[in-house]
């Protein structure tokens, strides 16, 4: 017993144009519009639902309305009719002027003029979220598993590359720092250093070291008497006779 109430057995896709090759032709409403079923279902006697067998099925679809491709299709409805178009279009409603009714269709993009309107969506396809290229545009290949395999492969190295880089960064950074401040504290540790300052095998006197000290004069116990001059006598003070 076949299930009518599951794909492929739903409502059909109004398509721009003709059906494709895997798709089953079942009406050209209006315009360039066609209703089309997934290939291997048959058209019901309104052309709008799609079902598994010759006997119908729009009694059951009716009662649980969904699209014929629920995976990729997405169900809009409009004056009592149900009607799919693919992921990533809108349904629209064009208002025909006098009393020549509705026409219905799935926009791209902008609609086209003002006697048109979209419509709300009913139910979003369970599949993908956009139709691949395949569906909108058949001479467009799909993706291939290399393509996206490849676009990852390119990320991960970028991010690997970029954290060995910021590491050695870091590390360089480092050594740089130790250096200077190991330069830094050889250079202060011999100019405070007391052998620096009195050494005998230094080339400059200890005065002239920065923060040394100044020699004094050798403690010599004689001292030199002042020379006299051979024309000058010494004369005795006068005796005080008073006394």
């Amino acid at each position: 017993m076949s299930d009518y109430s599951s794909p492929p057995a739903g409502y059909v896709l109004r398509r721009n144009g003709t059906c494709t090759a895997t798709e089953k032709t079942c009406d050209h409403p209006w315009g360039p519009w066609y209703n089309c079923c997934p290939e291997g279902s048959y058209c019901s006697d309104d052309r709008m639902i799609c079902c598994q067998t010759k006997s119908g099925c729009s009694a059951v679809v009716k009662e649980d309305p969904h699209c014929a491709n629920n995976a990729t299709w997405d169900l809009y409805y409009n004056g009592g009719s149900y009607f799919c178009c693919l992921n990533g279009k809108q349904g629209f409603v064009e208002k025909f002027p006098g009393n020549r009714g509705d026409g219905i269709g799935c926009a791209d993009g902008e609609l086209d003029n003002a006697s048109q309107s979209l419509l709300q969506v009913i139910a979003t396809g369970t599949g993908s979220a956009s139709p691949t290229p395949s569906e909108t545009n058949p001479d467009i290949p799909s993706p291939t598993e290399s393509e996206s395999n490849s676009s990852s492969s390119s990320n991960v190295g970028a991010i690997a590359g970029g954290v060995v880089g910021g590491c050695a960064g870091v590390v360089l950074i480092t050594a740089l720092v130790w250096f200077m401040m190991r330069r830094r504290k050889k250079k202060v540790a011999s100019l405070t250093s007391p052998n620096a300052l009195t050494s005998p095998n230094a080339s400059t006197p200890a005065e002239d070291f920065k923060g040394g000290y100044r020699a004094e004069l050798d403690n010599n116990p004689v001292r030199a008497e002042l020379s006299g001059s051979p024309s000058t006598m010494a004369h005795e003070l006068p005796v005080n006779t008073s006394i």
